[in-house]
């Protein structure tokens, strides 16, 4: 009896050191519960946060590009001026003599400021069917509301030539302050 006796009383010290560890580690379990729910729920507000601004400034963008797009619909060719201010502009001219004309290319254009002429250009090739091209550059003050375009200053002959392959005629501007 006494031998049982002290094998049970084992047997429950067993036991209450088996309890002791079960709730030590459902104490563990509960922690790493509560510290998994709470990094989840970081990373969870992170990538919220994360897509709220990609989204803002994918809305932003499109908006941005969408009134571009309504300006390039709506260009006329003429710069106004949204600011007054120290302004650069370039333009290049390039003619094309295989098209029309003899074999001969020939333009020339003035850039007007508020009707002022401020510039004028002139691209001859100068032989049969060949290319050419010239580049003018100007600083400019311009009030605001402005306004600056090219336009053809004397009788021509060929095309302008304009060609991803090739070369372009253009016109671009920039303030300066």
């Amino acid at each position: 009896m006494r031998l049982c006796s002290c094998k049970i009383e084992e047997l429950n010290d067993i036991i209450i050191q088996n309890q002791l560890e079960l709730n030590e580690t459902r104490s563990e379990l509960s922690e790493t519960k509560k510290s998994f729910t709470d990094s989840l729920a970081k990373t969870k507000k992170s990538f919220t946060d994360s897509l709220s601004k990609t989204k803002k400034s994918f809305t932003d963008s499109l908006a941005l590009f969408y009134q571009q797009m309504q300006t390039l619909k709506s260009a006329t060719g003429v710069f106004t001026a949204p600011s007054s201010g120290m302004y650069a502009f370039t333009w290049t001219l390039c003619v094309d003599s295989r098209i029309n004309d003899g074999g001969y290319g020939e333009f020339g254009t003035e850039l007007v400021v508020d009707g002022q002429i401020c510039g004028t250009l002139h691209a001859d090739t100068e032989s049969h069917a060949d290319d050419a091209c010239s580049t003018g550059f100007i600083i400019k003050y311009v009030r605001k509301t402005g306004k600056v375009y090219l336009r053809n200053n004397d009788d021509h002959q060929g095309s302008f030539l304009s060609k991803d392959s090739q070369t372009r005629t253009t016109f671009s501007g920039w303030k300066l302050n």
